[in-house]
This record gives structure tokens, C-alpha cells and sequence, in this order.
């Protein structure tokens, strides 16, 4: 955040200049009082009126142009910072969503705008007018020593209040925030989850939960509002109970002719302005503490944001190494030394039980998650290093739970950039889903996302887009995970027709399945079990192994030990035991068994 801050910080020294020149006009009316009573009464002078009159509404005029223009720039400023942060902070989130170890922070749209509106509004003028205090006490100093003393006191008590209030209410708001962003987290799941909710009788549960949490966040901030409102009483009671003995201190200096009636209440309409933005800013202290919370919040994503602009690679062929990939969470493997290599074009299958690493394995290979230790190379360079804008264009992914976008069927197949419509035409071809399309009531422009006007698509069908998207443009390595799930016959048909395409066009194609059929068209086979290679190698022999005794492999152990030497190849060795060549995909394959929850020819994956 530091950019930024330096970025706005012209914004906030004008604000600073134009607070300074405010605040000295605000004694504009007391100067006029001081010298009605003064000058004017005890000397009958018109003229002198006149002028001290003209003058004091010039001045005010000034003084109201110059809190329009204070207010106009710190709105400019919450613009700023909104055009600013909004779309770092958007792909930040994105990286956050996609990373191993999610934060679930998912309110840094919502945080922005807060940082925006706080400027925009009137809250913030009392952090620029506060600093201008001990000025008007000075001046009250200088009508008179006693006075000027009165009114310091009077502002040592208000800002106690102020201390006490910021004690006694920000832990609990924060603590209300962050449950309340819980409870909107899991408001979000429960929708997106709504049909199993409804069918299996979970209402009730999941209201429970709800009310639960909300009931938490009730509680917080009626206690914080609460104590902030008692304070607030006690400090505007003060307020006025200050004007008071102000007033009673100076018709007592007055009656011993140690001041006059002019100072007596020039001082307490200044005693009033010296305490009105700390009474402003007590009654807005709320939104001061989300605005500071947002800003904690924006200030630590942002600095887990990777400014470097990799240098411009030339586009990949599809050239895939893997070389000891592994992945570690919480002390636990995910993944352990993985190794093996795909020539451009070639078509590899991904297959193993259950939990044995295989989408883990799809999102490092496609630098969605680093390697720890090893490295995944795209012609040769770190898939996680690119620069993945430019990499993106050259990526196709089918995700096992498939989400198609809000907008036209054409607008999803061109990952919502510009679209191409032969681009678009040609990749739903090659996904064998232009003719379902053209049946569709607008065809390519129908619309999707549920609002009014848009078609409903099944599993099926959504999986079939989502391959048309994957293979728009020019990828040089796709991944599918799970392409099948959800197709029919006709739709596996045309899936393999698809994956014929691309092995024809050298596109380097890694398809996750739990459904041997496909596995037909692939000239390698990797399998996995524990998330290592329990074998690799060209699909013949991996099939002709899968017809001799399974002898499943002892289950690796699961903490992972110390990282040493700054994390290069910590987890040792070279993946022994991996399934040899990587390069040739033979060499001992036939050392190791398949595991037994692996079946190929009967197509039994447990």
C-alpha cells in the first residue's frame, strides 16, 4: 500500500492546507462579536460597523469555498483510491481464492468502497480540523491567561472520553466485523448449496448457525454502541457545560474589570469550535474504525501482492517437465517428487484413487500453486513464474466443478474478453458443441447466469461448454479433470474426438479420469496413489502391467521434514522410485506394481 499512500498523499496535504485556512476563518464570528462588543458599542461608530460587517461576510464566504473545495477533493481522492485498489485488490482475492492456504478474506470489494465513502463523507473532516485545536486555545490564551486555561482543561477531559470510547468499542467491533463476514461467508455457501440444504432437511440447522452468528454480532455492537453512547452524552453534555464556565469565568473576570463582555463570549464560541471536532469525531467513531479496519485489511493483502513484471517469454510450444514437484500444508504432503516429462503434443492420462493427488497435481502443473523443492517447466521455464496474462492465453483448463459466468453462451467460451467470433465458432467445433448451440433459443448469444431471459443448462452440457473455453484460442498445454462426469454417450463421443484434435495440433493434453474408456486415445499413463507416482509410461505398458498381481505400495508418511537450506529440493532425493526415465517413460516400470485401488482393464477406481 505504500505506492498508493504516496500516490494520494497530494490529495491529503491540500486537504491540510485548505483545513489550515478553514479553521482560521472559523474565528471569523468571534473576532466580529469581539469587536462589536469593543470597538462598536463603546464607540457608536458606524462606519466601523459597516466595515467589520462587509468584512466578516467576505469572509465567510471564503470559508465556505474553501470547505466545497475540501470536500470536492477528498471525494476526488476516494475516487482515486477506488479506481486505484479495486482491480489489485480483485486479482489479489483471485490469487488469495486459488492459493493453498486460503485466508478467506473476500471483503476487499466492500473495503475499497468503505475507504471511498469515508472520504466522500463528513467524518473524515474532523481527523483534518482536530490538529487546529491547540490554535483556537492559544487565542483563547491570548484574550486572557484564566480563560485560555479553562478551555485547555475542558479539552484534556474530552479527550479522555475520546481514549476511554476507543478502549471500550474497537475490539468489539472489529469483532463484530469479522464475524459478521463470517456469517455473510457462510450465507454464500448455503446458496450456492441450496438444494442440498432444502432436500436433506438442513433449514433448520443452517438457520440455527446463521442466527447463531448474527446473534454474536447483535450483541457486540449493542454493547460497543452502548458505551459509545453513553460517552457521546457525556461529551456533548461537556461540550455545552464548557460554554458555560466559560461564560460564568468571564462575567466573573468582567465584574472584577479583568476582561470585558466581547471576551467573555468571543471565548466561548471559540471554546465551542475547539471542541466541535472532537465531539464529531466521537459521534462518527464507528465509521472511522471500519474505515481503519478496512484499510488493516487492504494494507495486508496488498502486501502479499508480487509487483514484479516478469520479463516478456516466448510463446510456449508445450514442452512439459516436471522435475521432484512436491507440495506441503500444515507439515503434510500433498504431493511428493513427482518427475516426469511430456513432448509437445503428446497426451498423457492422470489416474489413481481418490484422494491420491490428482487435481492438486493439475493446479501445480498449471502454476495455480507453486512446487515446493521442485519445479514445473513449460519450455523450460517455471510454469509459476510466468507471467500469467500472457501465459493464460496459452492454457486451457476443464475444472472438475464446472462454472460458467453470467453473459452469452459466446461471451463464456471467450473467457470473457473480446470475442472472436470465429475463434468462438471454431473452439465449440473442436469441442463438438456447435450444433448443440445453434439449438439453443438465441444461439450463441443466449444468455446464462440464471436472470431473466436465460437458459438453464444441464451438467452435461455446461461441461461441454466449459471444454469449448478451455480450447479457445491457441493452448499449447490443457488440462482436463474429469471431462467426462457428466457426458452421455454422444458427449463422450465428442470428447474424444476433441482430444484427437488437439494431439493433432501438438497441443500437450493431460486428462484426469476415473473412467478407463478415455484412456484409449493417451500415449502415456500416470499413476498416482498417496500423491506420488506409484507408476508412469507410455500407455501399453501401463495397461499390460495393470494384468499382473497388484501389490499396493506402503502408504508414505505424512509429516513432512524440516525444510532446510532455504527450501531447494527439501524433500530429498530425486523422486526414486517414481517410475523411472522421465524422458522416455520406460526405464523401471516394472519394478513397481499398480496399486491395487487401480484397475484399467475392468475400470474400478475406488
Amino acid at each position: 500500500m505504500t505506492k498508493f499512500i504516496l500516490k494520494w498523499s497530494k490529495y491529503f496535504i491540500f486537504a491540510g492546507i485548505l483545513s489550515m485556512f478553514i479553521n482560521i476563518l472559523s474565528l471569523t464570528f468571534s473576532v466580529y462579536m469581539l469587536a462589536i462588543y469593543d470597538r462598536v458599542l463603546s464607540s457608536y461608530s458606524m462606519p466601523t460597523l459597516m466595515t467589520i460587517t462587509v468584512a466578516a461576510i467576505f469572509a465567510l464566504f471564503i470559508d465556505s469555498v474553501l470547505i466545497f473545495l475540501r470536500s470536492r477533493l477528498l471525494v476526488m481522492a476516494g475516487v482515486d483510491i477506488d479506481n486505484s485498489l479495486s482491480s489489485p485488490v480483485f486479482k489479489e482475492m483471485l490469487k488469495d481464492s486459488c492459493s493453498v492456504q486460503k485466508s478467506g478474506y473476500s471483503a476487499g470489494l466492500r473495503d475499497v468502497n468503505i475507504l471511498r465513502n469515508y472520504l466522500g463523507g463528513n467524518a473524515i473532516f474532523a481527523l483534518f480540523d482536530m490538529p487546529w485545536m491547540p490554535i483556537f486555545l492559544l487565542f483563547i490564551y491570548m484574550i486572557h491567561p484564566t480563560m485560555g486555561m479553562v478551555a485547555a482543561g475542558g479539552v484534556v477531559v474530552v479527550f479522555i472520553l475520546g481514549i476511554t470510547q476507543e478502549l471500550l468499542t474497537r475490539k468489539r467491533l472489529e469483532m463484530a466485523n469479522n464475524i459478521n463476514n463470517a456469517a455473510g461467508n457462510f450465507t454464500s455457501l448455503c446458496l450456492r448449496n441450496s438444494e442440498a440444504v432444502g432436500s436433506m432437511g438442513m433449514l433448520g440447522g443452517v438457520n440455527a448457525r446463521w442466527q447463531s452468528l448474527n446473534n454474536q454480532v447483535i450483541t457486540l455492537q449493542t454493547k460497543a454502541s452502548n458505551a459509545a453512547g453513553v460517552l457521546q452524552a457525556i461529551s456533548q453534555t461537556l461540550r455545552t457545560g464548557m460554554q458555560v464556565i466559560i461564560y460564568g469565568v468571564g462575567a466573573y473576570l468582567t465584574l472584577k474589570n479583568e476582561c470585558t463582555p466581547g471576551v467573555m463570549i468571543a471565548s466561548s464560541i471559540i471554546m465551542g469550535r475547539a471542541l466541535a471536532p472532537v465531539d464529531q469525531a466521537m459521534s462518527t467513531w464507528k465509521m472511522t474504525l471500519e474505515a481503519r479496519s478496512s484499510y488493516k485489511r487492504l494494507n495486508d493483502l496488498m502486501k502479499k501482492a508480487d509487483n514484479r513484471v516478469p520479463m516478456a517469454l516466448p510463446d510456449p510450444v508445450g514442452k512439459l517437465d516436471v522435475e521432484a514437484a512436491s507440495l506441503v500444508v500444515n507439515g503434510n504432503y500433498l504431493l511428493r517428487n513427482i518427475t516426469f516429462s511430456l513432448a509437445p503434443g503428446e497426451t498423457m492420462g492422470l489416474i489413481g484413487p481418490s484422494g491420491a493427488g490428482k487435481t492438486t497435481l493439475s493446479r501445480v502443473l498449471l502454476g495455480i500453486w507453486p512446487s515446493m523443492g521442485g519445479k514445473v517447466r513449460l519450455d523450460g521455464s517455471d510454469v509459476y513464474t510466468w507471467d500469467q496474462e500472457h501465459l493464460g492465453k496459452f492454457i486451457g483448463y476443464l475444472p472438475q466443478d464446472v462454472e460458467l459466468f453470467p453473459g452469452t453462451i459466446s461471451q463464456n467460451i471467450a473467457r470473457l474478453g473480446e470475442i472472436d467470433p470465429e475463434a468462438v465458432i471454431l473452439a465449440a467445433q473442436k469441442a463438438g458443441v456447435h450444433d448443440l448451440i445453434q439449438h439453443f433459443p438465441n444461439g450463441y448469444d443466449s444468455m446464462l447466469g440464471g436472470g431473466p431471459g436465460s437458459i438453464i443448462l444441464s451438467g452435461g452440457q455446461r461441461q461441454r461448454v466449459a471444454l469449448a473455453r478451455a480450447i479457445y484460442g491457441n493452448p499449447r498445454l490443457v488440462v482436463l479433470d474429469e471431462p467426462n462426469s457428466n457426458l452421455d454417450e454422444a458427449g463422450e463421443k465428442a470428447l474424444m474426438q476433441t482430444i484427437a484434435i488437439l494431439k493433432h495440433e501438438k497441443v500437450t493434453t493431460i486428462i484426469v479420469t476415473h473412467k478407463p474408456s478415455i484412456l484409449i486415445s493417451v500415449d502415456k499413463i500416470l499413476v498416482m496413489q498417496y500423491g506420488q507416482v506409484a507408476r508412469f509410461g507410455p500407455r501399453h505398458e501401463i495397461i499390460q502391467i495393470a494384468g499382473q498381481p497388484p501389490q499396493t505400495p506402503a502408504a508414505p508418511p505424512q509429516q513432512a521434514p524440516p525444510v532446510a537450506g532455504g527450501g531447494a529440493k527439501p524433500f530429498g532425493g530425486n523422486g526414486g522410485g517414481n517410475g523411472g526415465n522421465p524422458q522416455t517413460g520406460s526405464g523401471n516400470t516394472n519394478k513397481t506394481a499398480l496399486p491395487q485401488s487401480v484397475d484399467i482393464n475392468k475400470g474400478l477406481v475406488n
